[in-house]
């Protein structure tokens, strides 16, 4: 252990080691003869030797991950008596530098803080204005102290650095009496693609407020060769200064100067040249503090921008310039969150061999679907775990077809897909979609072939319906666990050849669905001439009674209403049950008749989940909680999902004598059979969804099948492990092709790169990439600068009003609950429910629910289509930034048939 304080007098080496990222970056900036206040350094090794002191060294494993024993740590820390070096080492530093009698800075300094791979920025304490030694020595305490805060910890878990305990140094330095400071970056740390600007952010006083992000303050964009400067001006009500007491306090600012720029343009320019020579000096784009005193500029510290990637990543030259949008309108509904690599491979094989079928169904020549083998192949991607649509692959495939220009607009509804493009990038997307034209007899042949399967998708459906009661029913019912592993490849071979060759039905009802949606939305925009064009759509298609996704929800309600019905003693049971509680409840043998109604249920409708296409998701045969916790809830509300039907018949009856008054006898008779078309495609496009979710849950029980085998082989650790393999490698590990026989590593460092996913912000809605797609998809950064939807509507104003998309009427007052996964609108009871999306496994909750509002989806997503039909009032496509705004247990208004929520 030193005794003796770090400065720009020890060797870089010493700074490094003891000193920290940030000493060793004051001692380089020093050298190179920026303005540095007089600064040294308390070095680690002494806060090693007062942890080990104070007997802390049996808490250090324990501080990783356990917030009590942390706590305990820091307390110790900042008020157990410290022995002498501490006010040795702080009086020599003191006098050597003459800042006994004059005000220091007290800042921590993480050993692994201000690297190139960790900022820890905004983790430590920093204690300003402090003076004498007795103040530095309370000073350093508090900043040992936060080396073990919760915030620092959890930094220190998602970076990868809580196997080690921190080390804290801790810098005093001159405080700069600042009339205005702030920060600079020297490159645009959320714009990497973006090498033209600087930019520099500043308030009033000292910059504590805005470098922690409590308050705005002025931006400045400079550009780096021009010097000229594009400037947004905050209003700043509060600045930072010196406190009589001590330390520092916030006032508030008169009008005048509130809204008066910080910085004039020289200054401005003072700043970004200071930026920009030390990226240049220290050889990486740099995010430094600064602050003016008497019209001088002080640099405060600095560090690399740790969240660009390494420019060659997202060079032309080696990326290329190829243009994508990627876009996850719509396939949220399905795919939510981190989808694990078994699930990406297993969903991609399926959309490159349905929409193949699709083209061959529709009479597309084998020359054109071979020409187009790399579109196929690239419909979907996968963005840091989360899967997107590789939207021009989509405009791509329908210009295969005849009459694309309608049915883009058509798909563009049907996704829920934002229109938001700059028209120079739409140019782009166009001139990409350019294809070579097809002779006029291709084309009339194509539109015959069309209309030909959209006449015989009925039949298509009852042959399909009639394979999947023959091959998929059995299989649901039995326990594939005891086939072996080549059975069990064998058996996916099997449904990829019987079920998934012969998806002809369920696309050619989704191209059905598409146009005649999109047709009777064209009709009702043309001749009803009235704001609400879209209410007056959604109420023709409520009520229509014959949903099969409706089936497993009554199936809950009809249980419920069992209970109600009998035993008063069970019911009240029931209703105070637990969910631990409640399967032993209803299993028991007097209560036969509950038990063989829920146990029917599973075996029909055990497949279901939430993220029920997901394969890793845990399905109701695995735990039943949550069927059992909407039968509870149907019990404490008193929800029927009749009495919700009858309200949806009363709206479209509502509708349809609207139609009948407003349209002449041909339009009416016209518009009336768009209508049925629509509706019927509607159902039938519900019904086969179904079915597809069936086959996925034969295949999650599959590959669970497959899992065990695989753990019983000694190939992975343990059946959960599978899903972070892909089919083909499961194949090659059967048939011999495998690059390993031990997939345990590969499946460690999968998992690991899923949790880091998993921890991160999701990518935007909408982004570009161009070239090498997955070199920009590295870089979370990289895709936040590149949201294609970033500078859109926000959704809501000022008043407290919300805007969406109206799916479903009605209007509800009442009290909301914010559910971000499925386990948060558990217990419902007579709120509304607002979530980032749902899925068909949650339509168990509709009847509870008082109102829905969906951040995501479109007027055909799976949550509007069985809202509508339950009479429940549903807004989708409300902003998610507009959503942040909300909180569970607010009082709004919801007008479902304007689509606007007001909070209250």
């Amino acid at each position: 252990m030193t005794t003796q304080p770090l400065g720009p007098w020890s060797t870089p080496e010493q700074l490094a080691r003891d000193g920290g990222g940030k000493a060793a970056n004051l001692a380089r900036i020093a050298a190179l003869h920026f303005a540095v206040p007089d600064w040294f350094c308390v070095a680690a090794p002494l806060f090693d030797a007062v942890r080990e002191t104070l007997a802390l060294e049996s808490l250090r494993h324990a501080s990783a991950d356990d917030e009590a024993a942390a706590q305990a740590i820091a307390l110790r820390l900042a008020e157990a008596e410290l022995p002498g070096d501490l006010r040795d080492v702080l009086c020599t530093g003191l006098d050597r530098l003459a800042l006994h009698s004059v005000p220091i800075a007290v800042r921590s300094s993480g050993l692994e803080e201000d690297s190139e791979r960790h900022s820890f920025a905004g983790q430590f304490a920093s204690e300003l204005y402090q003076l004498g030694v007795d103040q530095a020595i309370v000073a350093v305490r508090r900043c040992w102290a936060s080396a073990y805060s919760a915030r620092n910890l959890a930094y220190r878990r998602s970076a990868g650095l809580s196997g080690a305990p921190p080390r804290m140094a801790v810098i005093i330095q001159r405080m700069v009496d600042a009339s205005v400071a702030g920060v600079a970056f020297s490159r645009d740390p959320l714009a990497p693609l973006n090498h033209d600007h600087a930019i520099i952010e500043s308030a009033w006083g000292l910059g504590e407020r805005l470098v922690s992000g409590v308050a705005d303050g002025d931006r400045y964009v400079v550009h780096r060769e021009t010097r000229t400067i594009n400037a947004t001006i905050a209003r700043k009500d509060h600045v930072v200064v010196r406190s009589a007491r001590g330390g520092t306090e916030v006032v508030s600012l008169e009008h005048a100067r509130a809204t008066q720029p910080s910085l004039d343009d020289a200054q401005v320019r003072v700043v970004a040249n200071a930026a920009l020579r030390l990226e240049r000096e220290l050889g990486s784009p740099q995010d430094c503090e600064w602050a003016f005193a008497h019209d001088a500029l002080w640099i405060l510290q600095t560090r690399p921008i740790t969240t660009l990637p390494p420019d060659t990543r997202l060079s032309s030259r080696f990326a290329g310039r190829h243009a994508v949008i990627w876009d996850n309108s719509n396939i949220v509904e399905s795919y939510a969150g981190v989808t694990t690599p078994l699930t990406f491979s297993h969903v991609s094989r399926c959309y490159r061999e349905v929409y193949i079928q699709f083209c061959r169904v529709m009479g597309v020549s084998e020359a054109a679907i071979a020409a187009e083998e790399p579109m196929f192949r690239n419909m979907l991607g996968l963005v840091r775990g989360r899967i997107y649509y590789n939207l021009a692959n989509w405009y791509r495939l329908l210009a295969l077809l005849p009459g694309v220009g309608r049915s883009r607009g058509f798909m563009e509804t049907m996704m829920g897909v934002k229109q938001s493009l700059t028209p120079e990038l739409a140019a782009e997307l166009d001139r990409a979609l350019v294809m070579p034209p097809l002779p006029w007899w291709r084309r009339v042949a194509t539109a015959l072939t069309t209309g030909l399967r959209l006449v015989q998708s009925q039949r298509l459906n009852r042959a399909f319906l009639a394979r999947m009661a023959s091959i998929v029913v059995p299989l649901q019912k039995e326990d594939l666990r005891g086939r072996d592993l080549g059975e069990l490849l064998r058996l996916y071979e099997a449904l990829d050849r019987d079920i998934l060759k012969q998806w002809r039905a369920p696309i050619v009802t989704d191209f059905r669905c598409l146009l005649a949606f999109g047709l009777l939305k064209s009709l009702t925009a043309r001749w009803f001439d009235d704001a609400d064009l879209a209410s007056l759509q959604n109420d023709l298609l409520c009520g229509d009674g014959n949903l099969k996704s409706m089936e497993p929800t009554l199936r809950l309600v009809a249980i419920a209403e069992f209970i109600d019905r009998g035993d008063a003693a069970l019911r009240a049971r029931v209703v105070a049950a637990t969910p631990a509680e409640l399967r032993q409840l209803l299993a028991l043998k007097e209560n036969s008749g509950v038990a063989t109604m829920f146990d029917a249920f599973l075996v029909d409708f055990g497949f279901r989940c939430a993220d029920e296409l997901k394969l890793e998701s845990p399905d109701l045969h695995d735990d039943p909680t949550f069927a059992l916790s909407a039968i509870q809830s149907y019990l404490r509300s008193g929800s029927s999902a009749t009495l919700a039907h009858s309200s949806a018949e009363c709206i479209r009856a509502a509708a349809e004598a609207r139609v009948r008054v407003t349209l002449s006898r041909p339009r009416a008779w016209l518009y009336q059979v768009v209508l049925g078309w629509a509706r019927r495609a509607v159902r039938d496009r519900e019904l086969l969804r179904f079915e597809r979710t069936r086959v996925f849950g034969v295949t999650r029980r599959l590959f669970r099948a497959v899992g065990a085998a695989l753990a019983g082989l000694g190939a992975i650790n343990d059946a959960e492990d599978v899903f972070y393999l892909t089919v083909e490698e499961l194949f090659g590990y059967h048939e011999g092709r495998a690059l390993t026989s031990d997939f345990r590593p590969l499946v460690a460092a999968r998992r690991g790169a899923f949790r880091e996913f998993r921890r991160t912000p999701a990518p935007p809605d909408r982004f570009l990439t161009r070239g090498a797609a997955s070199a920009m998809m590295a870089s979370p950064a990289g895709l936040a600068a590149s949201d294609l939807l970033a500078h859109g509507e926000s959704g809501a104003d000022d008043s407290g009003l919300l805007r969406g998309t109206p799916c479903s009427p009605g209007v509800v007052e009442g009290v909301i609950r914010i559910a971000t996964c499925i386990d948060d609108a558990r217990g419902i009871s007579g709120e509304i429910l607002v979530t980032e999306r749902t899925d068909p496994g949650w339509v168990p909750l509709f009847p509870s629910c008082l109102g829905l509002i969906v951040a995501r989806g479109s007027l055909l997503s799976h949550s509007a289509v069985v809202a509508r039909e339950m009479g429940l009032p549903t807004i989708v496509g409300v902003s998610g930034r507009a959503l942040d705004r909300l909180r569970t247990g607010m009082r709004v208004r919801m007008d479902a048939t304007r689509g606007e929520i007001r909070v209250l």
